[in-house]
């Protein structure tokens, strides 16, 4: 990678800059002050004060201040690098590696004409921070997404647990959760070591077992109540999970205020 040039503006409130790119890649600092920035594809990014926005190279993509600021700027050419660059626009929320934030200071106010040894060095510099920037915007990524997914799998559980006998299908729960079908599946697989489905009938077999000790109800009673269309499928997902017959199970556990359960 070569380090283009460094940049610094100091921008009001209000201020607006139109669309426009760069050859390489520009690193935009912002060490106070807040705005929006939209690319290409008018994706908008609201960055705040302490905030790091990468563009790629040739990415259009404009600026408006939302309170007074500065910007320091960062451009950076790649020539023949193998390392996996950003093919998309990465922020960087308050960066506290002062490291980092030296140097793109540094760099936003190095002179573009360098002697052949201080070219070496702002490359070297504007490399290894450019790296670097993009760790931290995949950390910070990867950690949303992880946190998306907890909270999709969480709202999934809590539907389960309180519509589990209206449930007719899978889908049902992913329409409620907001995500499709196919995603809800492999998220909560990844997350809970266990299948959708699986967690569903859990819940429903765990009801069963509380009507099956503590009440006398019909077989076919509780299959309904408990989200089965019939008592043999009951009957049959109950055996899989318990590895005993429901009434084998009321037998052997059942009482009503402490009493075994009797039929007549």
């Amino acid at each position: 990678m070569v380090f283009q040039c460094g940049l610094r503006h100091s921008m009001k409130k209000g201020d607006y800059c139109n669309f426009h790119s760069h050859r390489g890649i520009e690193i935009v600092y912002h060490p106070f002050g807040s705005g929006v920035t939209r690319t290409s594809g008018r994706s908008r990014l609201a960055f705040e004060e302490g905030s790091v926005v990468i563009y790629p190279a040739g990415e259009p993509h404009d600026q408006t201040m939302e309170t007074s600021g500065e910007d320091l700027c960062v451009q950076v050419a790649v020539s023949g690098s193998k390392e996996r660059l950003p093919d998309k626009c990465l922020y960087v929320p308050a960066i506290n590696k002062q490291s980092v934030i030296e140097d793109i200071r540094l760099l936003a106010v190095t002179r573009t004409k360098l002697s052949p040894a201080g070219q070496t060095i702002c490359n070297l510099r504007a490399t290894a921070t450019l790296l670097e920037l993009i760790q931290l915007a995949e950390a910070k990524w990867q950690g949303d997404e992880a946190s998306l997914a907890s909270r999709h799998v969480l709202k999934a559980r809590q539907y389960i647990h309180e519509h589990f006998p209206e449930i007719t299908s899978l889908r049902q729960i992913a329409e409620n959760v907001g995500v499709s079908h196919d995603h809800l599946r492999h998220l909560f697989k990844s997350l809970t070591g266990k299948s959708l489905i699986r967690h569903v009938n859990e819940v429903r077999i765990d009801r069963a077992k509380v009507l099956l000790t503590h009440s006398n109800l019909p077989m076919k009673q509780i299959a309904t109540m408990c989200g089965f269309k019939d008592e043999y499928y009951f009957s049959a997902v109950f055996r899989k999970f318990t590895a005993t017959a429901p009434g084998a199970y009321r037998n052997k556990y059942g009482s009503v205020e402490g009493a075994r359960i009797i039929k007549y």
